[in-house]
């Protein structure tokens, strides 16, 4: 059964480093901060934009406790579980619980291939493991294995703690996942560009890496689109959209959007290997943006 607790805008948070790599806690917990105060519903930990996967055990776990602190108890704080493999799933799947993770965003196994009957079992064997919700992560475009309806729908059926899906993949998928799961599970939107009309067509809120940037003006677009108000919904991603495009500039994740929020004025700390500063038009293009919308600082 869906648990409305993590509907909403869900930011997925960027993660800062201190030069020697550790994690710059301080500035995690202002980021988090300057998320919460812009009206964002949950916080999401060490994920795709906090760079799960070039992060040790440890970076994860000083990254979501740092979150949790910052958050303080006014959102729910998820916590991201990125591996290819179950063993090292289980384990940081663990960590991320013991460190006061409130649920999980997890991948599908990738790089061997896997049948959708291997994927119930995967996430099955998580579910038995910790005893907080997991939120599935279908992105096939990126990891190349794909999650179809029908096993989400089932999933969320027959596992109490399998209780939604960040559905990354095409339109045609997503809408027959909210069809398929109703109100068994919540599906949320995984596009920042397309968050409104995903939940104007049934996605419970998204997971939105350009909230780290733009918090108040995604948890308006929510609201709105919520309310059915499709025109003003439109509006407002239309205003913003050249901004929310640079911020994934050249395929590039997640230096533009780091870029843009040192632009801003929060602090990023540095840039660790193998994430650079973006490309000089990709900096162009957000300098331009910020300025056009009043928001460098």
């Amino acid at each position: 059964m869906r648990n409305p607790k993590f509907d909403g805008v869900m930011t997925a948070l960027c993660t800062m480093y201190n030069k020697d790599g550790s994690v710059n806690s301080g500035m995690v917990k202002a980021h988090t901060n300057f998320c919460i105060e812009g009206g964002v519903n949950t916080v999401l930990a060490s994920a795709g934009s906090g760079q799960y996967v070039n992060m040790t055990a440890r970076q994860r776990e000083d990254t979501i406790k740092a979150v949790v602190e910052g958050a303080a108890g006014r959102v729910p704080v998820l916590a991201g579980v990125l591996d290819a493999g179950l063993g090292q799933a289980l384990e940081n799947a663990k960590r991320a619980e013991g460190a006061g993770a409130e649920a999980l965003v997890v991948l599908p196994p990738y790089y061997v291939t896997v049948t959708q009957e291997g994927i119930y079992d995967y996430y099955a064997a998580l579910a038995q493991a910790v005893g907080i919700p997991i939120i599935v992560y279908n992105y096939p475009g990126r990891v190349l294995t794909n999650i179809l309806p029908e096993t989400l729908a089932k999933m969320m059926r027959e596992i109490p703690s399998v209780i939604g899906v960040k559905e990354c993949s095409d339109y045609a998928q997503f809408l027959n996942a909210v069809r398929l799961i109703g109100d068994d599970g919540a599906v949320f939107s995984g596009s920042d560009l397309a968050f409104a009309d995903q939940v104007l067509a049934g996605a419970k809120g998204g997971v939105i890496a350009a909230s780290c940037v733009l918090p108040r003006e995604y948890a308006e677009i929510y609201q709105l689109a919520k309310a059915g108000d499709t025109q003003r919904a439109h509006a407002l991603i239309f205003q913003y959209y050249a901004l929310v495009k640079g911020l994934f500039g050249n395929g590039m994740h997640p230096s533009p959007l780091k870029y843009a929020m040192q632009l801003m004025g929060q602090e990023i700390g540095e840039w660790i290997t193998p994430v650079r500063e973006p490309d000089s038009a990709t900096k162009e293009l957000l300098r331009g943006e910020l300025e056009k919308h009043g928001m460098l600082k």
